[in-house]
């Protein structure tokens, strides 16, 4: 049964399921892990396009949430945004002061996602709930999280491996919960291990 007083982080993006791609992301993980002899280190238990992050509550807050505002701002996307083409672009690390990340950055061709959709989201959601919060967001895939990396420190946090020329689809765009997996003390983190879920989805136009 579903306890309504758990919380969870919740995410807009895109669930991978196309074997292939997940495929090349594992293996992309698999190097950067063994070429930066990574420590500390763990990831989600699925790939996801990371659009925007909305907040940390409840899940019944959540229902409110999407009830409210989150599933006629889908809705809006879907009717009048096609399924987009998208390309790999950059790695980047970020450091929230508990662990590193590391993420793989993309872009739709015409830039859909950071011109429309990311600051449509940010703009009728996001600001209204949380005035202060900036609009941070690029696309991006969470890749790997550790503790330290003796390597790329030498390297001034620079990863030397070639990012894939595939492309990729996105042909939905969700809501998705992500649950710790493991318990701890102090403030929740989106660089702690994650199960993640998606809770409603909306297919772009074909």
């Amino acid at each position: 049964m579903e306890n309504n007083n758990e919380k969870n982080h919740f995410f807009i993006g895109n669930i991978f399921n196309n074997i292939n791609q997940i495929r090349l992301l594992r293996n992309i993980q698999k190097k950067i892990k063994n070429k930066y002899s990574l420590k500390g280190y763990h990831y989600n238990n699925r790939f996801y396009a990371n659009l925007i992050y909305i907040g940390y509550f409840d899940n019944e807050t959540a229902k409110l949430y999407m009830n409210n505002i989150i599933n006629s701002l889908l809705t809006a996307i879907s009717n009048n945004i096609n399924i987009l083409e998208c390309n790999y672009t950059n790695f980047k690390i970020t450091y929230d002061k508990s662990y590193y990340k590391i993420s793989l950055n993309f872009d739709d061709e015409n830039n859909i996602l950071k011109k429309i959709i990311i600051p449509y989201l940010f703009n009728e959601a996001i600001q209204p709930i949380y005035h202060q919060r900036k609009n941070v967001y690029s696309p991006n895939i969470d890749l790997i999280y550790y503790k330290n990396s003796d390597k790329l420190v030498s390297t001034k946090n620079k990863i030397n491996i070639q990012i894939p020329n595939d492309t990729f689809t996105i042909d939905h765009i969700s809501l998705i919960k992500g649950t710790s997996v493991r318990v701890r003390s102090g403030l929740p983190s989106l660089h702690d291990q994650m199960n993640l879920e998606e809770v409603n989805r909306f297919n772009l136009k074909n």
